[in-house]
């Protein structure tokens, strides 16, 4: 593989082999598609740069195929650092909000440097619609300080962090030379740093890439208005549609689910003084508002949790709750005017754990991750 001057990929002209399951034992589409469920919703915690990236990384996939339609092996850092500052480059323009236009913010910190050095230029050029037209517009020396800070920082830290869930490595797209600490000359050295992409890695993007990118724009959609204080029409029609994982839970509903639990955290087992409620089977996966879904955590422990699949330890719990507490939980959910439905919440958590892939990603407390073993779970919720 090569790369052009500017920094793009060039296409291989090698002939394709049969890319391997990335997931021995799995079939490989459902196996990669799990852990990019899992990449994608890190992706949206604090900032939108890894949404930016894995968009990159599926664009510089298919742009870079070889002439039998093979994806690459090899992505070159500069190569992804053009497509992020592509995609970010019409999303600097002021958004016309009710009585107001607004920048739009899209970290949750101070600083954003990679919106930061590409404002600037599109401050200069506020009426080109893309970065490649402002790449031709802009003096040569410009353009590489600015791509420059986009690939430092897109190096350093989406790249770095993306294969995590909860700072888990779980590394299945790509492997790296660096870490956090990589310097513009280290990635200069040689002929450029590259991201090592995994065996059918690149394949598996481009497959998924029509299913993946709605919703990725669906989260990134969400997470920038939700920084910007924006209450979007998509966001009001969807949660009239199809309801809203966070509703507001009825106080009665509230006390009686932690007294349920002595008053402490359901995933860590620590007391609770202020608390959230969580959708134990992700609403993500299941929309479930039944009383046997939802547990009592600490709102940290619930932010930890997200949209992942919980693992075998939680499981047990959450089992061992419905096989001893069902008819607390059925009586506190009547004196709250609440939903309760065993049945049904038992069968969707059998179909979210038969359909999980071998190896797949499950979250487990804060900072542990296991790798789902399918039998293991299903044993759990045999006697349901």
């Amino acid at each position: 593989m090569t790369t052009t001057g500017s920094g793009r990929v060039a296409s291989s002209s090698s002939s394709p082999g049969t890319p391997e399951a990335p997931f021995p034992g799995t079939e490989p589409i459902t196996g990669f598609a799990e852990r990019l469920l899992a990449v994608i919703d890190e992706g949206r915690r604090t900032a939108t740069y890894k949404l930016a990236v894995l968009t990159a990384l599926m664009d510089c996939c298919g742009e870079a195929v070889s002439n039998l339609g093979q994806a690459p092996t090899e992505l070159p850092t500069r190569a992804i650092a053009r497509r992020v500052a592509s995609v970010y480059w019409p999303q600097l323009r002021l958004f016309p909000a009710p009585g107001r236009t607004v920048e739009l913010r899209q970290i949750t910190t101070k600083s954003a440097v990679v919106i930061e050095v590409l404002r600037t230029a599109f401050q200069a050029l506020p009426n080109l619609a893309s970065w490649e037209a402002a790449e031709s517009e802009l003096p040569h020396d410009h353009v590489g300080q600015v791509l420059d800070v986009v690939e430092l920082t897109v190096a350093r830290y989406p790249l770095v962090r993306l294969q995590t869930v909860d700072g888990v490595p779980q590394p299945f797209l790509y492997e790296l030379d660096w870490g956090e600490n990589v310097t513009l000359a280290q990635l200069r050295a040689g002929s450029g740093a590259v991201v090592r992409l995994r065996t059918g890695a690149g394949d598996q993007l481009i497959r998924l890439a029509p299913l993946v990118r709605p919703l990725i724009q669906l989260h990134w959609l969400r997470m920038v208005a939700s920084l910007n204080n924006l209450g979007l029409m998509e966001d009001d029609l969807h949660r009239h549609l199809f309801g809203a994982e966070r509703v507001s839970f009825p106080p009665r509903l509230r006390a009686d689910l932690a007294r349920l639990q002595d008053g402490a955290c359901f995933y860590c087992g620590e007391p609770i003084s202020t608390s959230a409620v969580d959708h134990f089977l992700p609403w993500s996966r299941w929309p479930n508002d039944a009383v046997e879904n939802l547990v009592i955590a600490h709102p940290s422990c619930n932010i930890h949790k997200s949209d992942h699949v919980p693992g075998p330890s939680s499981l047990a719990r959450w089992a061992d709750r419905m096989r001893n507490q069902g008819a607390s939980l059925a009586s506190l959910a009547a004196q709250a005017h609440w939903r309760s439905d065993p049945e049904r919440t038992t069968s969707l958590a059998r179909s979210l754990y038969a359909h999980i892939p071998e190896g797949a990603p499950l979250w487990d407390g804060r900072n542990v991750v296991t790798g789902a073993r399918r039998s293991e779970l299903l044993g759990l919720l045999a006697t349901l």
